[in-house]
């Protein structure tokens, strides 16, 4: 029979191969391990039954204040997109904005509280806010949305945030920089930035408690598959020691696989843990959520994580093959999202709404306006139709 290995407080898997009294230093050095990983796909078998359509379904698009994003023209030609400042939302108004959504078909209201470039929507105390209406965009939404009975989402980012980098480059993974779609690179979960998220999503949530917080970029290092190699650096010998079991190597490729995988579940395990405290902690009925870059379904840095354990919804940006994971690996009383505009190439399609809605998924999407308005650019058009049709059509309240 197959046995559960747990090192460091962090499931491993099942291992046919390795006798039961195996240590943590054998677990690591052995080749068993790594030819282990295949049963990982095998693991939605035997995961629960997808939900029945007992629940209408949130409906959560939203003209993202994220990026900042220009149609071709002859100072673009091939379109421009790039984080949003501070200042690119400085006239929108938050009427407008509600009005905007609400025809749309959402049942939901979302707004960052945080961008993903490091600012605030909200009067903080924390770093940089937005300019002009954008200093009290969040607060704004916020009550018209509680006056007209609507739930209410709002989103921070987990790992990205520019003026951080710049103040504290000590935090960054090294090699992300580039990586990062202009933001200054990833910071390391083992880092102080951990507690800066966790004192905004605090300051944030004792003023504005809405009903889900979505945390971004949920990751290790880059949004590849299992985040890349882990990096030397000085904030990771402590935890590598303590994870593995023995001093941090000088360079990357004298690190295993094994040791890989371990150390970034232990990690992300714990940024988690606190994460999920900080928001329970400030404002118990909030719900929280985290967009994980999946790649395809039980990667093996996600299966039986905590965060897929514990979390109170399970996030898809991605395809299809992950949403079905989700649903299979879901707890009873998880909700499961979809993404159904927004990642190109495929990864997020509004023709797919009927099965997913068959299956009691609630629905997410996104699209990119040119500053300082919000409206979305012509090359989302299409998608944006065939949204706001299922949107409608699933909103019974329309």
């Amino acid at each position: 029979m197959p046995f559960i290995l747990q090192v460091a407080g962090v499931f491993v898997g099942p291992f046919l191969t390795l006798p039961m009294n195996t240590n943590r230093r054998q677990f690591l050095r052995s080749s068993s391990t790594l030819l282990a990983l295949p049963w990982l796909e095998e693991l939605s078998a035997a995961a629960n039954p997808a939900p029945s359509r007992s629940h209408e379904p949130m409906l959560v698009f939203n003209c993202d204040f994220n990026w900042a994003r220009y149609t071709k023209s002859k100072e673009h030609p091939e379109g421009l997109q790039r984080p949003a400042t501070p200042e690119d939302w400085a006239q929108v108004d938050a009427r407008e904005y509600f009005k905007y959504h609400v025809e749309f078909g959402n049942n939901v209201t979302y707004c960052q509280a945080w961008c993903s470039y490091g600012f605030a929507l909200y009067p903080s105390k924390l770093g940089p806010t937005g300019k002009g209406k954008a200093a009290t965009l969040f607060p704004d939404l916020y009550r018209l949305s509680r006056e007209a009975g609507l739930p209410v989402w709002s989103y921070i980012s987990s790992s990205s945030d520019f003026y951080a980098a710049q103040e504290h480059p000590e935090w960054l993974i090294p090699g992300t920089i580039p990586k990062s779609y202009g933001h200054g690179g990833f910071m390391g979960p083992e880092t102080p930035y951990v507690d800066v998220v966790c004192r905004r999503i605090e300051e944030f949530l004792r003023q504005w408690p809405v009903d889900w917080l979505l945390l971004d970029w949920f990751t290790y290092g880059p949004l590849v598959p299992n985040g890349g190699p882990v990096q030397p650096t000085e904030f990771v010998k402590k935890p590598f020691h303590r994870i593995i079991g023995r001093p941090m190597p000088e360079k990357a490729e004298d690190i295993t696989m094994a040791e890989n995988l371990l150390y970034k579940r232990t990690v992300l395990a714990e940024q988690f843990r606190k994460l999920h405290a900080a928001v329970k902690g400030a404002s118990p009925k909030t719900k929280v959520i985290f967009n994980v870059p999946y790649h395809r379904p039980a990667e093996e840095l996600w299966v039986d994580h905590p965060m897929l354990k514990e979390s109170d919804g399970l996030f898809a940006e991605s395809s299809d093959d992950v949403v079905g994971w989700l649903l299979d690996v879901r707890r009873p009383d998880q909700r499961v999202m979809t993404t159904v505009i927004g990642r190109g190439k495929g990864l997020s399609r509004p023709d797919t709404w009927k099965k997913w809605h068959d299956r009691g998924c609630d629905f997410f999407g996104y699209a990119h306006g040119t500053p300082p308005g919000f409206l979305p650019v012509p090359e989302f058009d299409e998608d944006l139709t065939a949204t706001r049709k299922a949107f409608q059509q699933m909103n019974p309240k329309l």
